[in-house]
């Protein structure tokens, strides 16, 4: 019974901690499509913003922060200007007894514009 109260606590750490890996990378991975999505509507010339607060949820959409670098007027399909746009988040891991801290997430996607 004493092998099992010392070794439980480091394995629920084990556990929890995996978990909350695996929810940063598919956080991670969210934001990477808005990001792709917002790159895509502004090399057509639409709003970034909402093209990412459309890929993301309501309450994840208020979090995250937008920056994008748009397309040069008169840009063609031939022209090599490129828009581009940077999502970044704060991301908190939760794991008991152990502190990461608050990690910033950032995603960047780069669209040729005119496509």
């Amino acid at each position: 019974m004493l092998e099992l109260a010392l070794i439980l606590p480091i394995l629920i750490i084990l556990l929890v901690g995996i978990i909350e890996f695996g929810a940063a990378y598919n956080h991670q991975i969210q934001i990477q499509g808005a990001a792709r999505e917002g790159a895509r509507a502004l090399a057509l010339g639409q709003n970034a913003s909402t093209a990412v607060c459309s890929a993301l949820s309501a309450s994840e959409c208020a979090r995250v922060n937008v920056s994008q670098t748009a397309c040069p007027s008169g840009s063609t399909s031939t022209s090599t200007a490129y828009a581009t746009v940077t999502v970044t988040t704060d991301y908190t891991f939760n794991i008991p007894f152990l502190s990461l801290g608050t990690k910033t997430l950032t995603a960047t996607a780069r669209m040729r514009c005119g496509l």
